[in-house]
């Protein structure tokens, strides 16, 4: 008989382990424990979908075009459009413009006459 053999204990429990009966029903215990703290994140995980859902359906009534363009924003983004030639080219052109714009509004802020120049010039 070997060593390991020798050292366990009755019902084939290790004796050197300090393995008592009780252990089983502590275990028994955080096997509860873990069991009912599961149904209690389910239960919350559910609160909070029906909640978002709740929100999502009012949202669809209230704004519908504005939330069919933010679910077709993610879902570009999601369905990985981020990374693509199209994207560039489209995020620079944006870029671009919305730097022309904010000059084009620095220029008539900073002086009401440069403005009409800048519109006629532009027109």
């Amino acid at each position: 008989m070997s060593d390991a053999e020798s050292s366990n204990g009755p019902n084939g429990a290790p004796s050197g382990t300090g393995w008592q009966p009780q252990d089983a029903r502590s275990l028994g215990d955080h096997g509860r424990q873990i069991h009912h703290d599961a149904h209690a994140l389910a239960a919350a995980v559910q609160g909070a979908a029906d909640d978002l859902e709740r929100y999502v359906t009012e949202q669809v009534h209230r704004r519908p075009y504005s939330t069919l363009g933010v679910a077709a924003g993610v879902g570009f983004v999601l369905g990985g459009g981020l990374r693509s030639r199209l994207t560039a080219v489209l995020l620079g052109a944006a870029t671009r413009l919305a730097m022309a714009l904010a000059a084009r509004e620095l220029v008539a802020r900073l002086s009401p006459g440069a403005s009409a120049s800048v519109q006629n010039k532009s027109s």
